[in-house]
């Protein structure tokens, strides 16, 4: 069977992978065996599939939006982590006061004194997270 070269050039990218079934390959073999033109076209695909030119300005684009993303994620996940913690704060301290202390009859004093120092651990999580957004933010502008 003879192939056109349109044909090859289509199946050249799968025959370069190596993922074309072993007719088509032979049959690409074939072809390439006769034609110049094909064999030149794979060389063009291998050098532009091994090293890629990229435009200089597309690299700095590149580098640039990648330098802000990183910036947002520090940012974004200061303001969740300020977030939670303000939260859970909030939530130890409510339930310490809905819980309440307890007196056994024999005497014993039962309270959920865990809470108090949990939750001013969060408020102190909150405000270094708020130091560290606000740092993070100054730094952008």
């Amino acid at each position: 069977m003879i192939l056109s070269c349109e044909v090859v050039k289509d199946l050249l990218p799968l025959y370069y992978d190596k993922v074309c079934s072993k007719e088509s390959c032979s049959l690409i073999e074939e072809h390439l065996a006769q034609c110049p033109q094909c064999v030149n076209e794979l060389q063009k695909l291998k050098m532009d599939l091994e090293k890629p030119s990229v435009p200089e300005g597309e690299v700095k684009a590149m580098k640039r939006i990648s330098t802000e993303w990183k910036k947002d994620k520090k940012v974004s996940f200061t303001r969740g982590s300020m977030f939670v913690s303000a939260l859970a704060a909030i939530i130890c301290f409510i339930s310490y006061h809905i819980i309440g202390a307890k007196v056994l009859p024999d005497g014993t004093l039962v309270e959920p004194f865990a809470l108090i120092p949990i939750g001013y651990l969060f408020v102190l999580v909150f405000i270094i997270s708020l130091i560290c957004s606000l740092l993070f933010s100054r730094k952008q502008k």
